[in-house]
């Protein structure tokens, strides 16, 4: 193998390293602390300028406060002043600077007055007694920036007059607030140096971490990679123990039982699909090739035709995809329902599907858990079909009744207290033939007085009835009417028997 292609293997199996998850996650996990610490950095340095500028502009404002304090405080003997080289030469006698603070006075046309001791700056220099002089004397306090030798220096030039005649004075007080600043963005460096280094002992913490952790992941790729979406049978071992590595191989192997019921009721959703699909499209090409385009009475026809066969593979994908939907975990959301409530706001609502004598048979009090829309869809389902089965007339009635485990007509065993809510009429009857597979997908009774449905009503009501973890069934005779009748565990529920 020549240079150039053990070069060329390296930089392939380097860019394969940098593709990996472990790669993924430590970038990912480098770059949010890298942008955290940025952002806690430019954050902390901003808020720290602006609390210094801030608090420089007071204290030069707090000089000119104090001078005006000693002025209505008056001389030790409890006079007025009535000169400023007297006022100005107590004012420098008393208070502290800070270690960036200066302050001079001076009367115009007169003498200028600086502290005894040392001072952080110069305020005799020349450039400072010009921006000092550039200021328009008025009552108000003057605040200038100034740079001097390369610094920024903030002045608060204070005009001083004790009224009538006498002489106008001029008090000003400095503070380096430029090297304050410099000093902070150079903090910001020291900090932002720790930060890169902190990223990389983070990196490279974090490499031998991941790949620790990413071991048991590698070998659970290798062992899963014959499992393929034509065939989801094989299963992974589950190690032993209770640790991440044996829950993660069991969470897969669960993974896997989902993926093949949802790949089976998908198989079941097409083959459904395409079988009742097939002749409301057959029917819809049939009037579209043999429709004369010139004659409107004829073109309006099979408009409607064509309207009809649509509503009705509509409702057929509808009721499809409730029943591809009824293996999902957010198929079913349980809540706690008022059985009586339950009963009364369901008859308001499915009275109106029919001409029939509609009645409530039995109200049987308590709470249970349940999905209250599902649980309404089927019985709007039932009552629906109720109507097809029945004659203007005809009593269709709904009811529950709290019915104890060991007594569960469905044959079920429970640990607890058992609902049955049923949908009963006087109609037509199903045949003992017909009920051993009326809630198939696609059966249909041999006998209806309605129009002929999808054939997919009772199935949806079975899936629902699952998704509750109880059971439907039914008793019928022919010309003797029907009574199908939900099982449901009530959860733990308020009974009142």
């Amino acid at each position: 193998m020549t240079l150039m292609q053990v070069t060329r293997t390296r930089v392939q199996k380097l860019r394969a390293g940098f593709r990996t998850v472990r790669a993924r996650v430590l970038a990912s996990v480098v770059a949010f602390l890298a942008v955290g610490l940025f952002v806690a950095g430019t954050t902390t340095l901003a808020v720290d300028l602006g609390e210094l500028n801030n608090r420089v502009s007071e204290d030069l404002l707090r000089q000119s406060q104090r001078l005006q304090t000693i002025a209505d405080q008056g001389t030790p003997e409890g006079r007025p002043y009535d000169s400023l080289d007297d006022l100005f030469t107590v004012f420098l006698r008393g208070g502290t600077l800070g270690r960036h603070e200066s302050v001079m006075a001076t009367v115009i046309g007169g003498n200028t007055f600086l502290p005894a001791g040392e001072q952080a700056l110069n305020l005799g220099h020349p450039q400072v007694l010009d921006a000092v002089r550039a200021v328009p004397v008025n009552d108000s306090i003057a605040l200038r920036d100034l740079n001097l030798d390369g610094h920024t220096v903030r002045l608060a030039i204070t005009p001083v007059s004790l009224g009538g005649n006498s002489a106008i004075g001029l008090l000003v007080a400095a503070n380096q607030i430029g090297q304050q600043r410099e000093q902070m963005v150079a903090s910001f460096g020291t900090f932002a140096a720790v930060s890169l280094v902190i990223l990389v002992l983070a990196g490279g913490v974090g490499y031998v971490v991941t790949g620790r952790l990413f071991v048991p992941i590698r070998r659970l790729r290798q062992a899963t990679e014959h499992t393929t979406f034509e065939d989801v049978s094989s299963r992974v071992s589950v190690p032993p123990g209770d640790d991440d590595v044996s829950q993660l191989a069991a969470d897969f192997n669960r993974m896997l039982d989902r993926l093949e019921a949802g790949i089976e009721d998908q198989r079941h959703f097409v083959d459904d699909a395409s079988h009742e699909l097939r002749t409301p499209l057959t029917i819809i090409g049939g009037h579209l090739q043999l429709v004369e385009p010139s004659d409107v009475l004829e073109v309006a026809e099979t408009r409607g035709l064509l309207l009809e066969e649509v509503d009705r593979m509509q409702s057929l994908v509808n009721e499809l995809l409730v029943l591809a939907r009824s293996g999902r975990a957010d198929f079913f959301q349980p809540d706690w329902v008022d059985a009586d409530s339950f009963l009364e706001a369901a008859m308001e609502r499915i009275r109106v599907l029919g001409d029939r004598h509609w009645q409530i048979e039995q109200l049987p009090g308590g709470w249970f858990r349940a999905d209250r829309n599902r649980l309404t869809q089927a019985m709007e389902q039932l009552a629906a079909n109720a109507v097809q089965s029945t004659d203007p007339g005809d009593i269709i009635s709904i009811g529950a009744a709290w019915v104890a485990p060991e007594n569960c007509p469905s044959g079920e065993r429970h640990d607890e207290p058992i609902i049955e809510i049923w949908v009963a009429d006087t109609g037509c009857g199903i045949s003992a033939a017909d009920q051993e597979r009326i809630f198939d997908r696609f059966a249909r009774a041999g006998v209806s007085r309605g129009a002929e449905g999808s054939g997919l009503g009772l199935a949806i009501v079975k899936a629902i009835a699952e998704a509750h973890g109880g059971s439907v069934r039914l008793t019928s005779r022919v010309n003797g009417g029907s009574r199908f009748a939900l099982a449901l565990p009530g959860g733990t529920s308020w009974l009142a028997f």
